[in-house]
């Protein structure tokens, strides 16, 4: 079996299941074709009416006692998209205070490892699917997953996934008081008129009153990097353009919360900083606006 198809098929159901069911509240950027409707057996919609029913969702045995020993998968999918609990809680930039930058040096090494896991993420799936070579146009627009999820959306979702891992060891390293977040999850407060971030403990309790449209609005950038103080210094969302000969951009949003304010100006305001896309062909580029 390749390697990959022990680690990500899981989780990557579960995240299409919450995807086709609108639960990804700020990844509006992935199209989904189509509605899960009563008589679509498909694994997607199948989980979706039968949480946690992986064996007659998906008639895999092995996807059962993969679910019994996979870390933190059910608190992934509640959580979505808050990782490991730090020490130091994220804190917005202001006109009073700010947050020090890491050093040239390490920044440069930091966006260096950034861009290769996501390189090596883009070479793994595409070498599980296509056996190394890349979609064509054609294919990214054709659907996938039982007529419900374009190839697009499908690898990238399933790359986002591939990569995280990989993130996690090499943040690890250069950064050794892991001040830093993969996938947070921040919230505009309409009394405040701030924003803030949403901890695991947060994002369930708006989920268990309101449901998933609770976190409507929410913005979930792929990586944050704090500085000794908490405050946000550098922010990143990885991007894998179907086809890869497609450059890199920031997608507008089109629900009604944030209607076409485009994604990157969005984490700037938010957060305070200047965020970078990364892409595998083009690495970490800086948002120039």
């Amino acid at each position: 079996m390749h390697p990959i198809a022990k680690s990500v098929p899981l989780r990557l159901l579960v995240l299409l299941s919450m995807l086709l069911a609108g639960c990804l509240a700020e990844s509006e950027p992935v199209e989904v074709a189509g509605k899960c409707g009563p008589r679509d057996l498909t694994p997607e919609c199948c989980l979706k009416q039968n949480p946690g029913q992986w064996e007659q969702c998906t008639g895999s045995t092995e996807m059962v006692e993969t679910a019994k020993t996979a870390h933190s998968v059910a608190t992934r999918v509640v959580a979505a998209g808050v990782t490991a609990t730090v020490a130091l809680q994220p804190r917005i930039n202001s006109a009073e205070h700010r947050g020090a930058e890491l050093a040239v040096d390490l920044l440069l090494r930091v966006d260096k490892a950034i861009a290769q896991c996501v390189r090596r993420a883009e070479r793994e799936v595409n070498d599980y699917h296509f056996d190394g070579r890349s979609p064509s146009r054609e294919l990214c627009q054709q659907l996938k997953v039982g007529e419900q999820t374009t190839w697009a959306a499908y690898l990238g979702l399933f790359k986002h996934e591939q990569a995280w891992p990989c993130l996690r060891k090499a943040l690890d390293e250069l950064l050794p008081k892991k001040n830093y977040l993969l996938h947070p999850r921040f919230r505009h407060d309409g009394q405040t008129g701030k924003w803030e971030f949403l901890d695991e403990q947060a994002v369930k309790k708006i989920v268990s009153e309101q449901g998933w449209k609770g976190l409507t609005g929410s913005i979930e950038p792929d990586i944050v990097i704090l500085d000794e103080k908490g405050f946000i210094v550098h922010v990143y969302d990885l991007k894998f353009p179907c086809p890869e000969t497609n450059v890199a951009t920031w997608t507008r949003y089109k629900n009604e919360t944030w209607k076409d304010w485009s994604q990157g100006d969005l984490y700037k305001t938010a957060l305070g900083v200047t965020p970078k896309l990364v892409s595998p062909r083009e690495g970490v580029v800086p948002e120039t606006k």
